[in-house]
């Protein structure tokens, strides 16, 4: 029983796949098909259930990845401490796909704290594959599996128009906003997603005349009045310069969390360090 065969069996298990271990490791998927075969023998018992084109985790397997668990945990832990070097110069990679706006104020003021580090900061709303990056921020709703995770913040999603439109200062329902135009972000983003789902409910699609992947823009087009949008709370009150008003859509209370992926095994040094300012700051804006 070796260590490399343990950790293809525990990352298949945390993504049901062998392929996607092999494409982690970087070797053939019938290596590591083969590796947790062998495992299987040497322990006597099966650990996963197979099909034509899928794994599953049975019993076996569910106490074995719980004893490994605690033993992985251990190693990190070990490894993380032999690692942590205050001279860490590893580049940051972010893959940053919601809360765009406050992640770029949060690493301006890290580094302003910490000048030597080096920050990869991906904007990608329809990027899926985390392996290139260190912390991915992203709604809890979507799933990275091998990844820890905590809360940064839960935002309220509104619905704004320009500072005196006249939709503003009126109890309204979103059925009444049903011949209005619309901005919104990216068809991948949460935000929109959020935005057709209630919509949706209601009876109509949006009239969304304009569709723009960065959030300054986005509300700046909300400012001119040309058309209303959904947004979160915390967009708004960094840009506080811009004349928008969130209106009162009575049957429109949205809200989504956002949440920091990051993976033990990158988590040390200059990596760990900023994912304690994180959620450090992550408590703040909670609070």
């Amino acid at each position: 029983m070796e260590l490399l065969q343990l950790r293809y069996f525990f990352e298949s298990a945390n993504t049901e796949s062998f392929a996607k271990t092999a494409e982690k490791y970087m070797v053939p998927s019938s290596s590591v098909s083969a590796s947790v075969k062998r495992l299987e023998a040497e322990l006597g018992c099966r650990l996963f259930d197979r099909t034509s084109n899928r794994i599953v985790l049975n019993e076996n397997g569910k106490r074995m990845m719980e004893s490994l668990k605690i033993i992985f945990d251990e190693l990190d832990r070990m490894s993380g401490g032999l690692t942590e070097q205050t001279d860490d110069t590893r580049e940051i990679r972010i893959l940053v796909k919601a809360l765009r706006t406050a992640v770029t104020e949060l690493v301006i003021r890290y580094k302003g704290e910490h000048l030597g580090t080096k920050f990869k900061l991906i904007s990608e709303f329809n990027e899926m594959n985390g392996e290139n990056y260190d912390i991915i921020i992203d709604t809890e709703s979507d799933s990275y599996p091998g990844y820890e995770r905590f809360e940064l913040y839960r935002q309220r999603i509104w619905i704004y128009a320009a500072e005196g439109s006249p939709l503003c200062g009126h109890r309204l329902t979103l059925k009444q906003l049903a011949d209005q135009p619309f901005a919104a972000m990216s068809q991948y983003g949460n935000q929109y997603k959020i935005l057709m789902k209630a919509c949706q409910r209601e009876g109509f699609k949006p009239n969304i005349v304009a569709q723009i992947n960065d959030t300054g823009c986005f509300l700046k087009f909300i400012e001119s009045g040309v058309a209303i949008g959904a947004g979160g709370e915390l967009s708004i009150q960094i840009k506080n310069n811009l004349r928008v008003e969130p209106l009162n859509v009575t049957d429109f209370r949205e809200y989504q969390t956002v949440c920091v992926y990051y993976k033990k095994e990158s988590a040390y040094g200059n990596v760990k360090r900023f994912i304690d300012f994180l959620c450090a700051r992550g408590g703040m804006l909670r609070g």
